[in-house]
């Protein structure tokens, strides 16, 4: 796929992030959390792809921070079920964006977590600074 269309499919997996936001929360108003349907889905995964299990050398060779991915996941489904519905999905998702863009600009610049080095120009920290100024004009009514 050329970039263009590799960007078009980033944009509707973005798309979908208020839509698991509000799904998660309305999940974790009636059931407490959203974790027993992951854990199913999860499952259901594994059975139908049946993904090999990795090898002790190979869990052993991989760098430490690559096993806090999940912790992370965790950590955003719960503020997703606590901060979406009192923010609102818009303003939930700007400061989410914003976040996003200041660390993607972090690890661009200092290759980070096994990307390379991109540099941080002056186009990338005005399209961070007018993201966080979305941010902040999205707080007021």
């Amino acid at each position: 796929m050329n970039i263009p269309s590799l960007l078009l499919v980033a944009i509707a997996c973005g798309a979908l992030i208020p839509i698991h936001a509000g799904m998660n929360a309305g999940l974790s108003q009636v059931a407490g959390h959203s974790f027993g349907v992951s854990f199913a889905c999860l499952s259901l995964v594994v059975i139908l792809f049946q993904p090999t299990l990795p090898t002790w050398v190979s869990l052993a060779a991989a760098a430490f921070w690559v096993w806090f991915g999940g912790a992370i996941g965790v950590v955003y489904v719960i503020a997703t079920m606590m901060l979406a519905p009192r923010l609102g999905a818009a303003r939930f998702i700007a400061a989410i964006v914003a976040g996003q863009i200041i660390m993607a600009l972090l690890i661009d610049l200092y290759g980070l977590i096994g990307f390379p080095r991109h540099t941080v120009d002056l186009s990338r920290i005005l399209g961070a600074v007018f993201v966080i100024g979305g941010v902040v004009a999205m707080q007021f009514n």
